[in-house]
This record gives structure tokens, sequence and C-alpha cells, in this order.
């Protein structure tokens, strides 16, 4: 089933569900295992952050892929990846897309498969030249765009 995907590929569209008691329950369509709640607008904006890039490393460190982000519908928030994270999650996902190993990328790159394996490892800080250049050398290009400001959890 094809379905439509998000213009940005790391904003997550996430539906709030109001509670009785206040606040609301956050969900999120392209990984339902992610769920959280905030009490407020502002701790919902957090929570949500919080639950997505827990969410994708744990996907990322069972090595499952990490979904692209489907288009928002109404109701629904915005909520940004962290761009180291998902530059992270980019390449973990074209890593399995290619069928290639840590080692091959290792050599591909003339690294230590260590190097390699540190850059897929989502709370580990890897330079962004490092990631761009690991994603070239499985056919893919790392993008970065900034648009103006708008309010995202």
């Amino acid at each position: 089933m094809h379905r439509p995907q998000s213009p940005q590929p790391n904003l997550y569209a996430a539906t709030p569900t109001p509670e009785a008691e206040g606040g609301a329950t956050i969900v999120f369509r392209d990984m339902p295992e992610a769920i959280t709640y905030g009490a407020d607008d502002e701790e919902v904006r957090i929570m949500a952050g919080e639950v997505l890039e827990l969410a994708v490393a744990e996907r990322m460190d069972r090595g499952e892929k990490v979904p692209t982000a489907s288009a928002a519908k109404p109701g629904d928030i915005l909520v940004q990846l962290r761009p180291l994270l998902a530059a992270k999650a980019a390449l973990h996902n074209a890593l399995q897309r290619s069928q290639t190993t840590k080692s091959d990328l290792a050599r591909r790159l003339q690294v230590d498969e260590a190097v390699v394996r540190r850059m897929l490892q989502p709370r580990r800080a890897t330079r962004i030249d490092n990631l761009a250049e690991a994603l070239e050398a499985l056919g893919a290009t790392l993008q970065v765009t900034v648009v103006p400001e708008r309010r995202v959890a």
C-alpha cells in the first residue's frame, strides 16, 4: 500500500488526542510504538520530540528500518527529527536497502569497521561530513535545507 510521504522526510506527523483530565496523548502514525503525553502545548512539543527520537534510536538499535515520514493529516502536529539523527537514520536505511555490510562500507570508506559502527550509533556524536561521505558511498546524497522558521515540536 502506498502512503503519501511528507514533503520533508525528517518531519513526522503526530496525532494529539485530548484527554478528559487535560493535556493530550500523542501517537505517531509512522511509529506506533512512539506514544507520549503532554499536560499542555509546550509539554506536548517537548515530549513528542523526545519520544520520536527514542523510537528512531530503538529501531536503529534493533536493526529495523526507520520509516519515512508520511504526510500530515488535518489536526496532526509536525515533529522534527534532529538533523544528525535524521542523517544517521538515512545511513542506517541506505545500508539495509543496499544490502551492504558494515565491513564492506568500511572498506569503501577506507576506515576501520568500528568507525562505521560508531556512525550508526544513534546516541553518539558523528561529524555530518562523515555521514555524507558514507551515504555517497552507498549511492545517496545528504542534502541540508534551511527553511523559514515555523512552529514544529
